[in-house]
């Protein structure tokens, strides 16, 4: 638990549902809840990197985007640097293919060029 959230956090408990649905079986805990949560809120957008996790809420017709998405966004809103969001990203435990980066990057590099 964080000692001092802060005040736009909202803590919810973790959905309980049976598991007979394939797709829940095959996500870990973490994952499983992210989904049942974005479901039962129904979500306009659901933050996952987790491959499994993806696959699952695209199935279950949910809007998903993962970190890179949310940093492209806010880098096309002015919000962040790109370029040094993935930079400091390549330094933590964060695995994405080096050749999507790169399309990303040439495409924020493209985009900021034309405006």
């Amino acid at each position: 638990m964080i000692e001092n959230p802060p005040a736009w956090l909202e803590v919810r408990a973790d959905p309980i549902r049976e598991l007979q649905d394939p797709l829940l079986a095959e996500l870990d805990d973490g994952e499983r809840a992210a989904l049942l949560l974005a479901e039962s809120l129904r979500a306009a957008l659901v933050l996952m990197d987790d491959r499994a996790g993806v696959i699952a809420e695209k199935q279950k017709r949910l809007a998903v985007t993962g970190t890179l998405g949310v940093l492209n966004l806010a880098a096309e809103r002015h919000l962040v640097n790109l370029e040094a969001a993935v930079a400091q990203l390549s330094s933590m435990n964060f695995r994405y293919s080096q050749q999507l980066i790169d399309r990303l990057l040439e495409a924020h590099r493209a985009r900021t060029w034309r405006s």
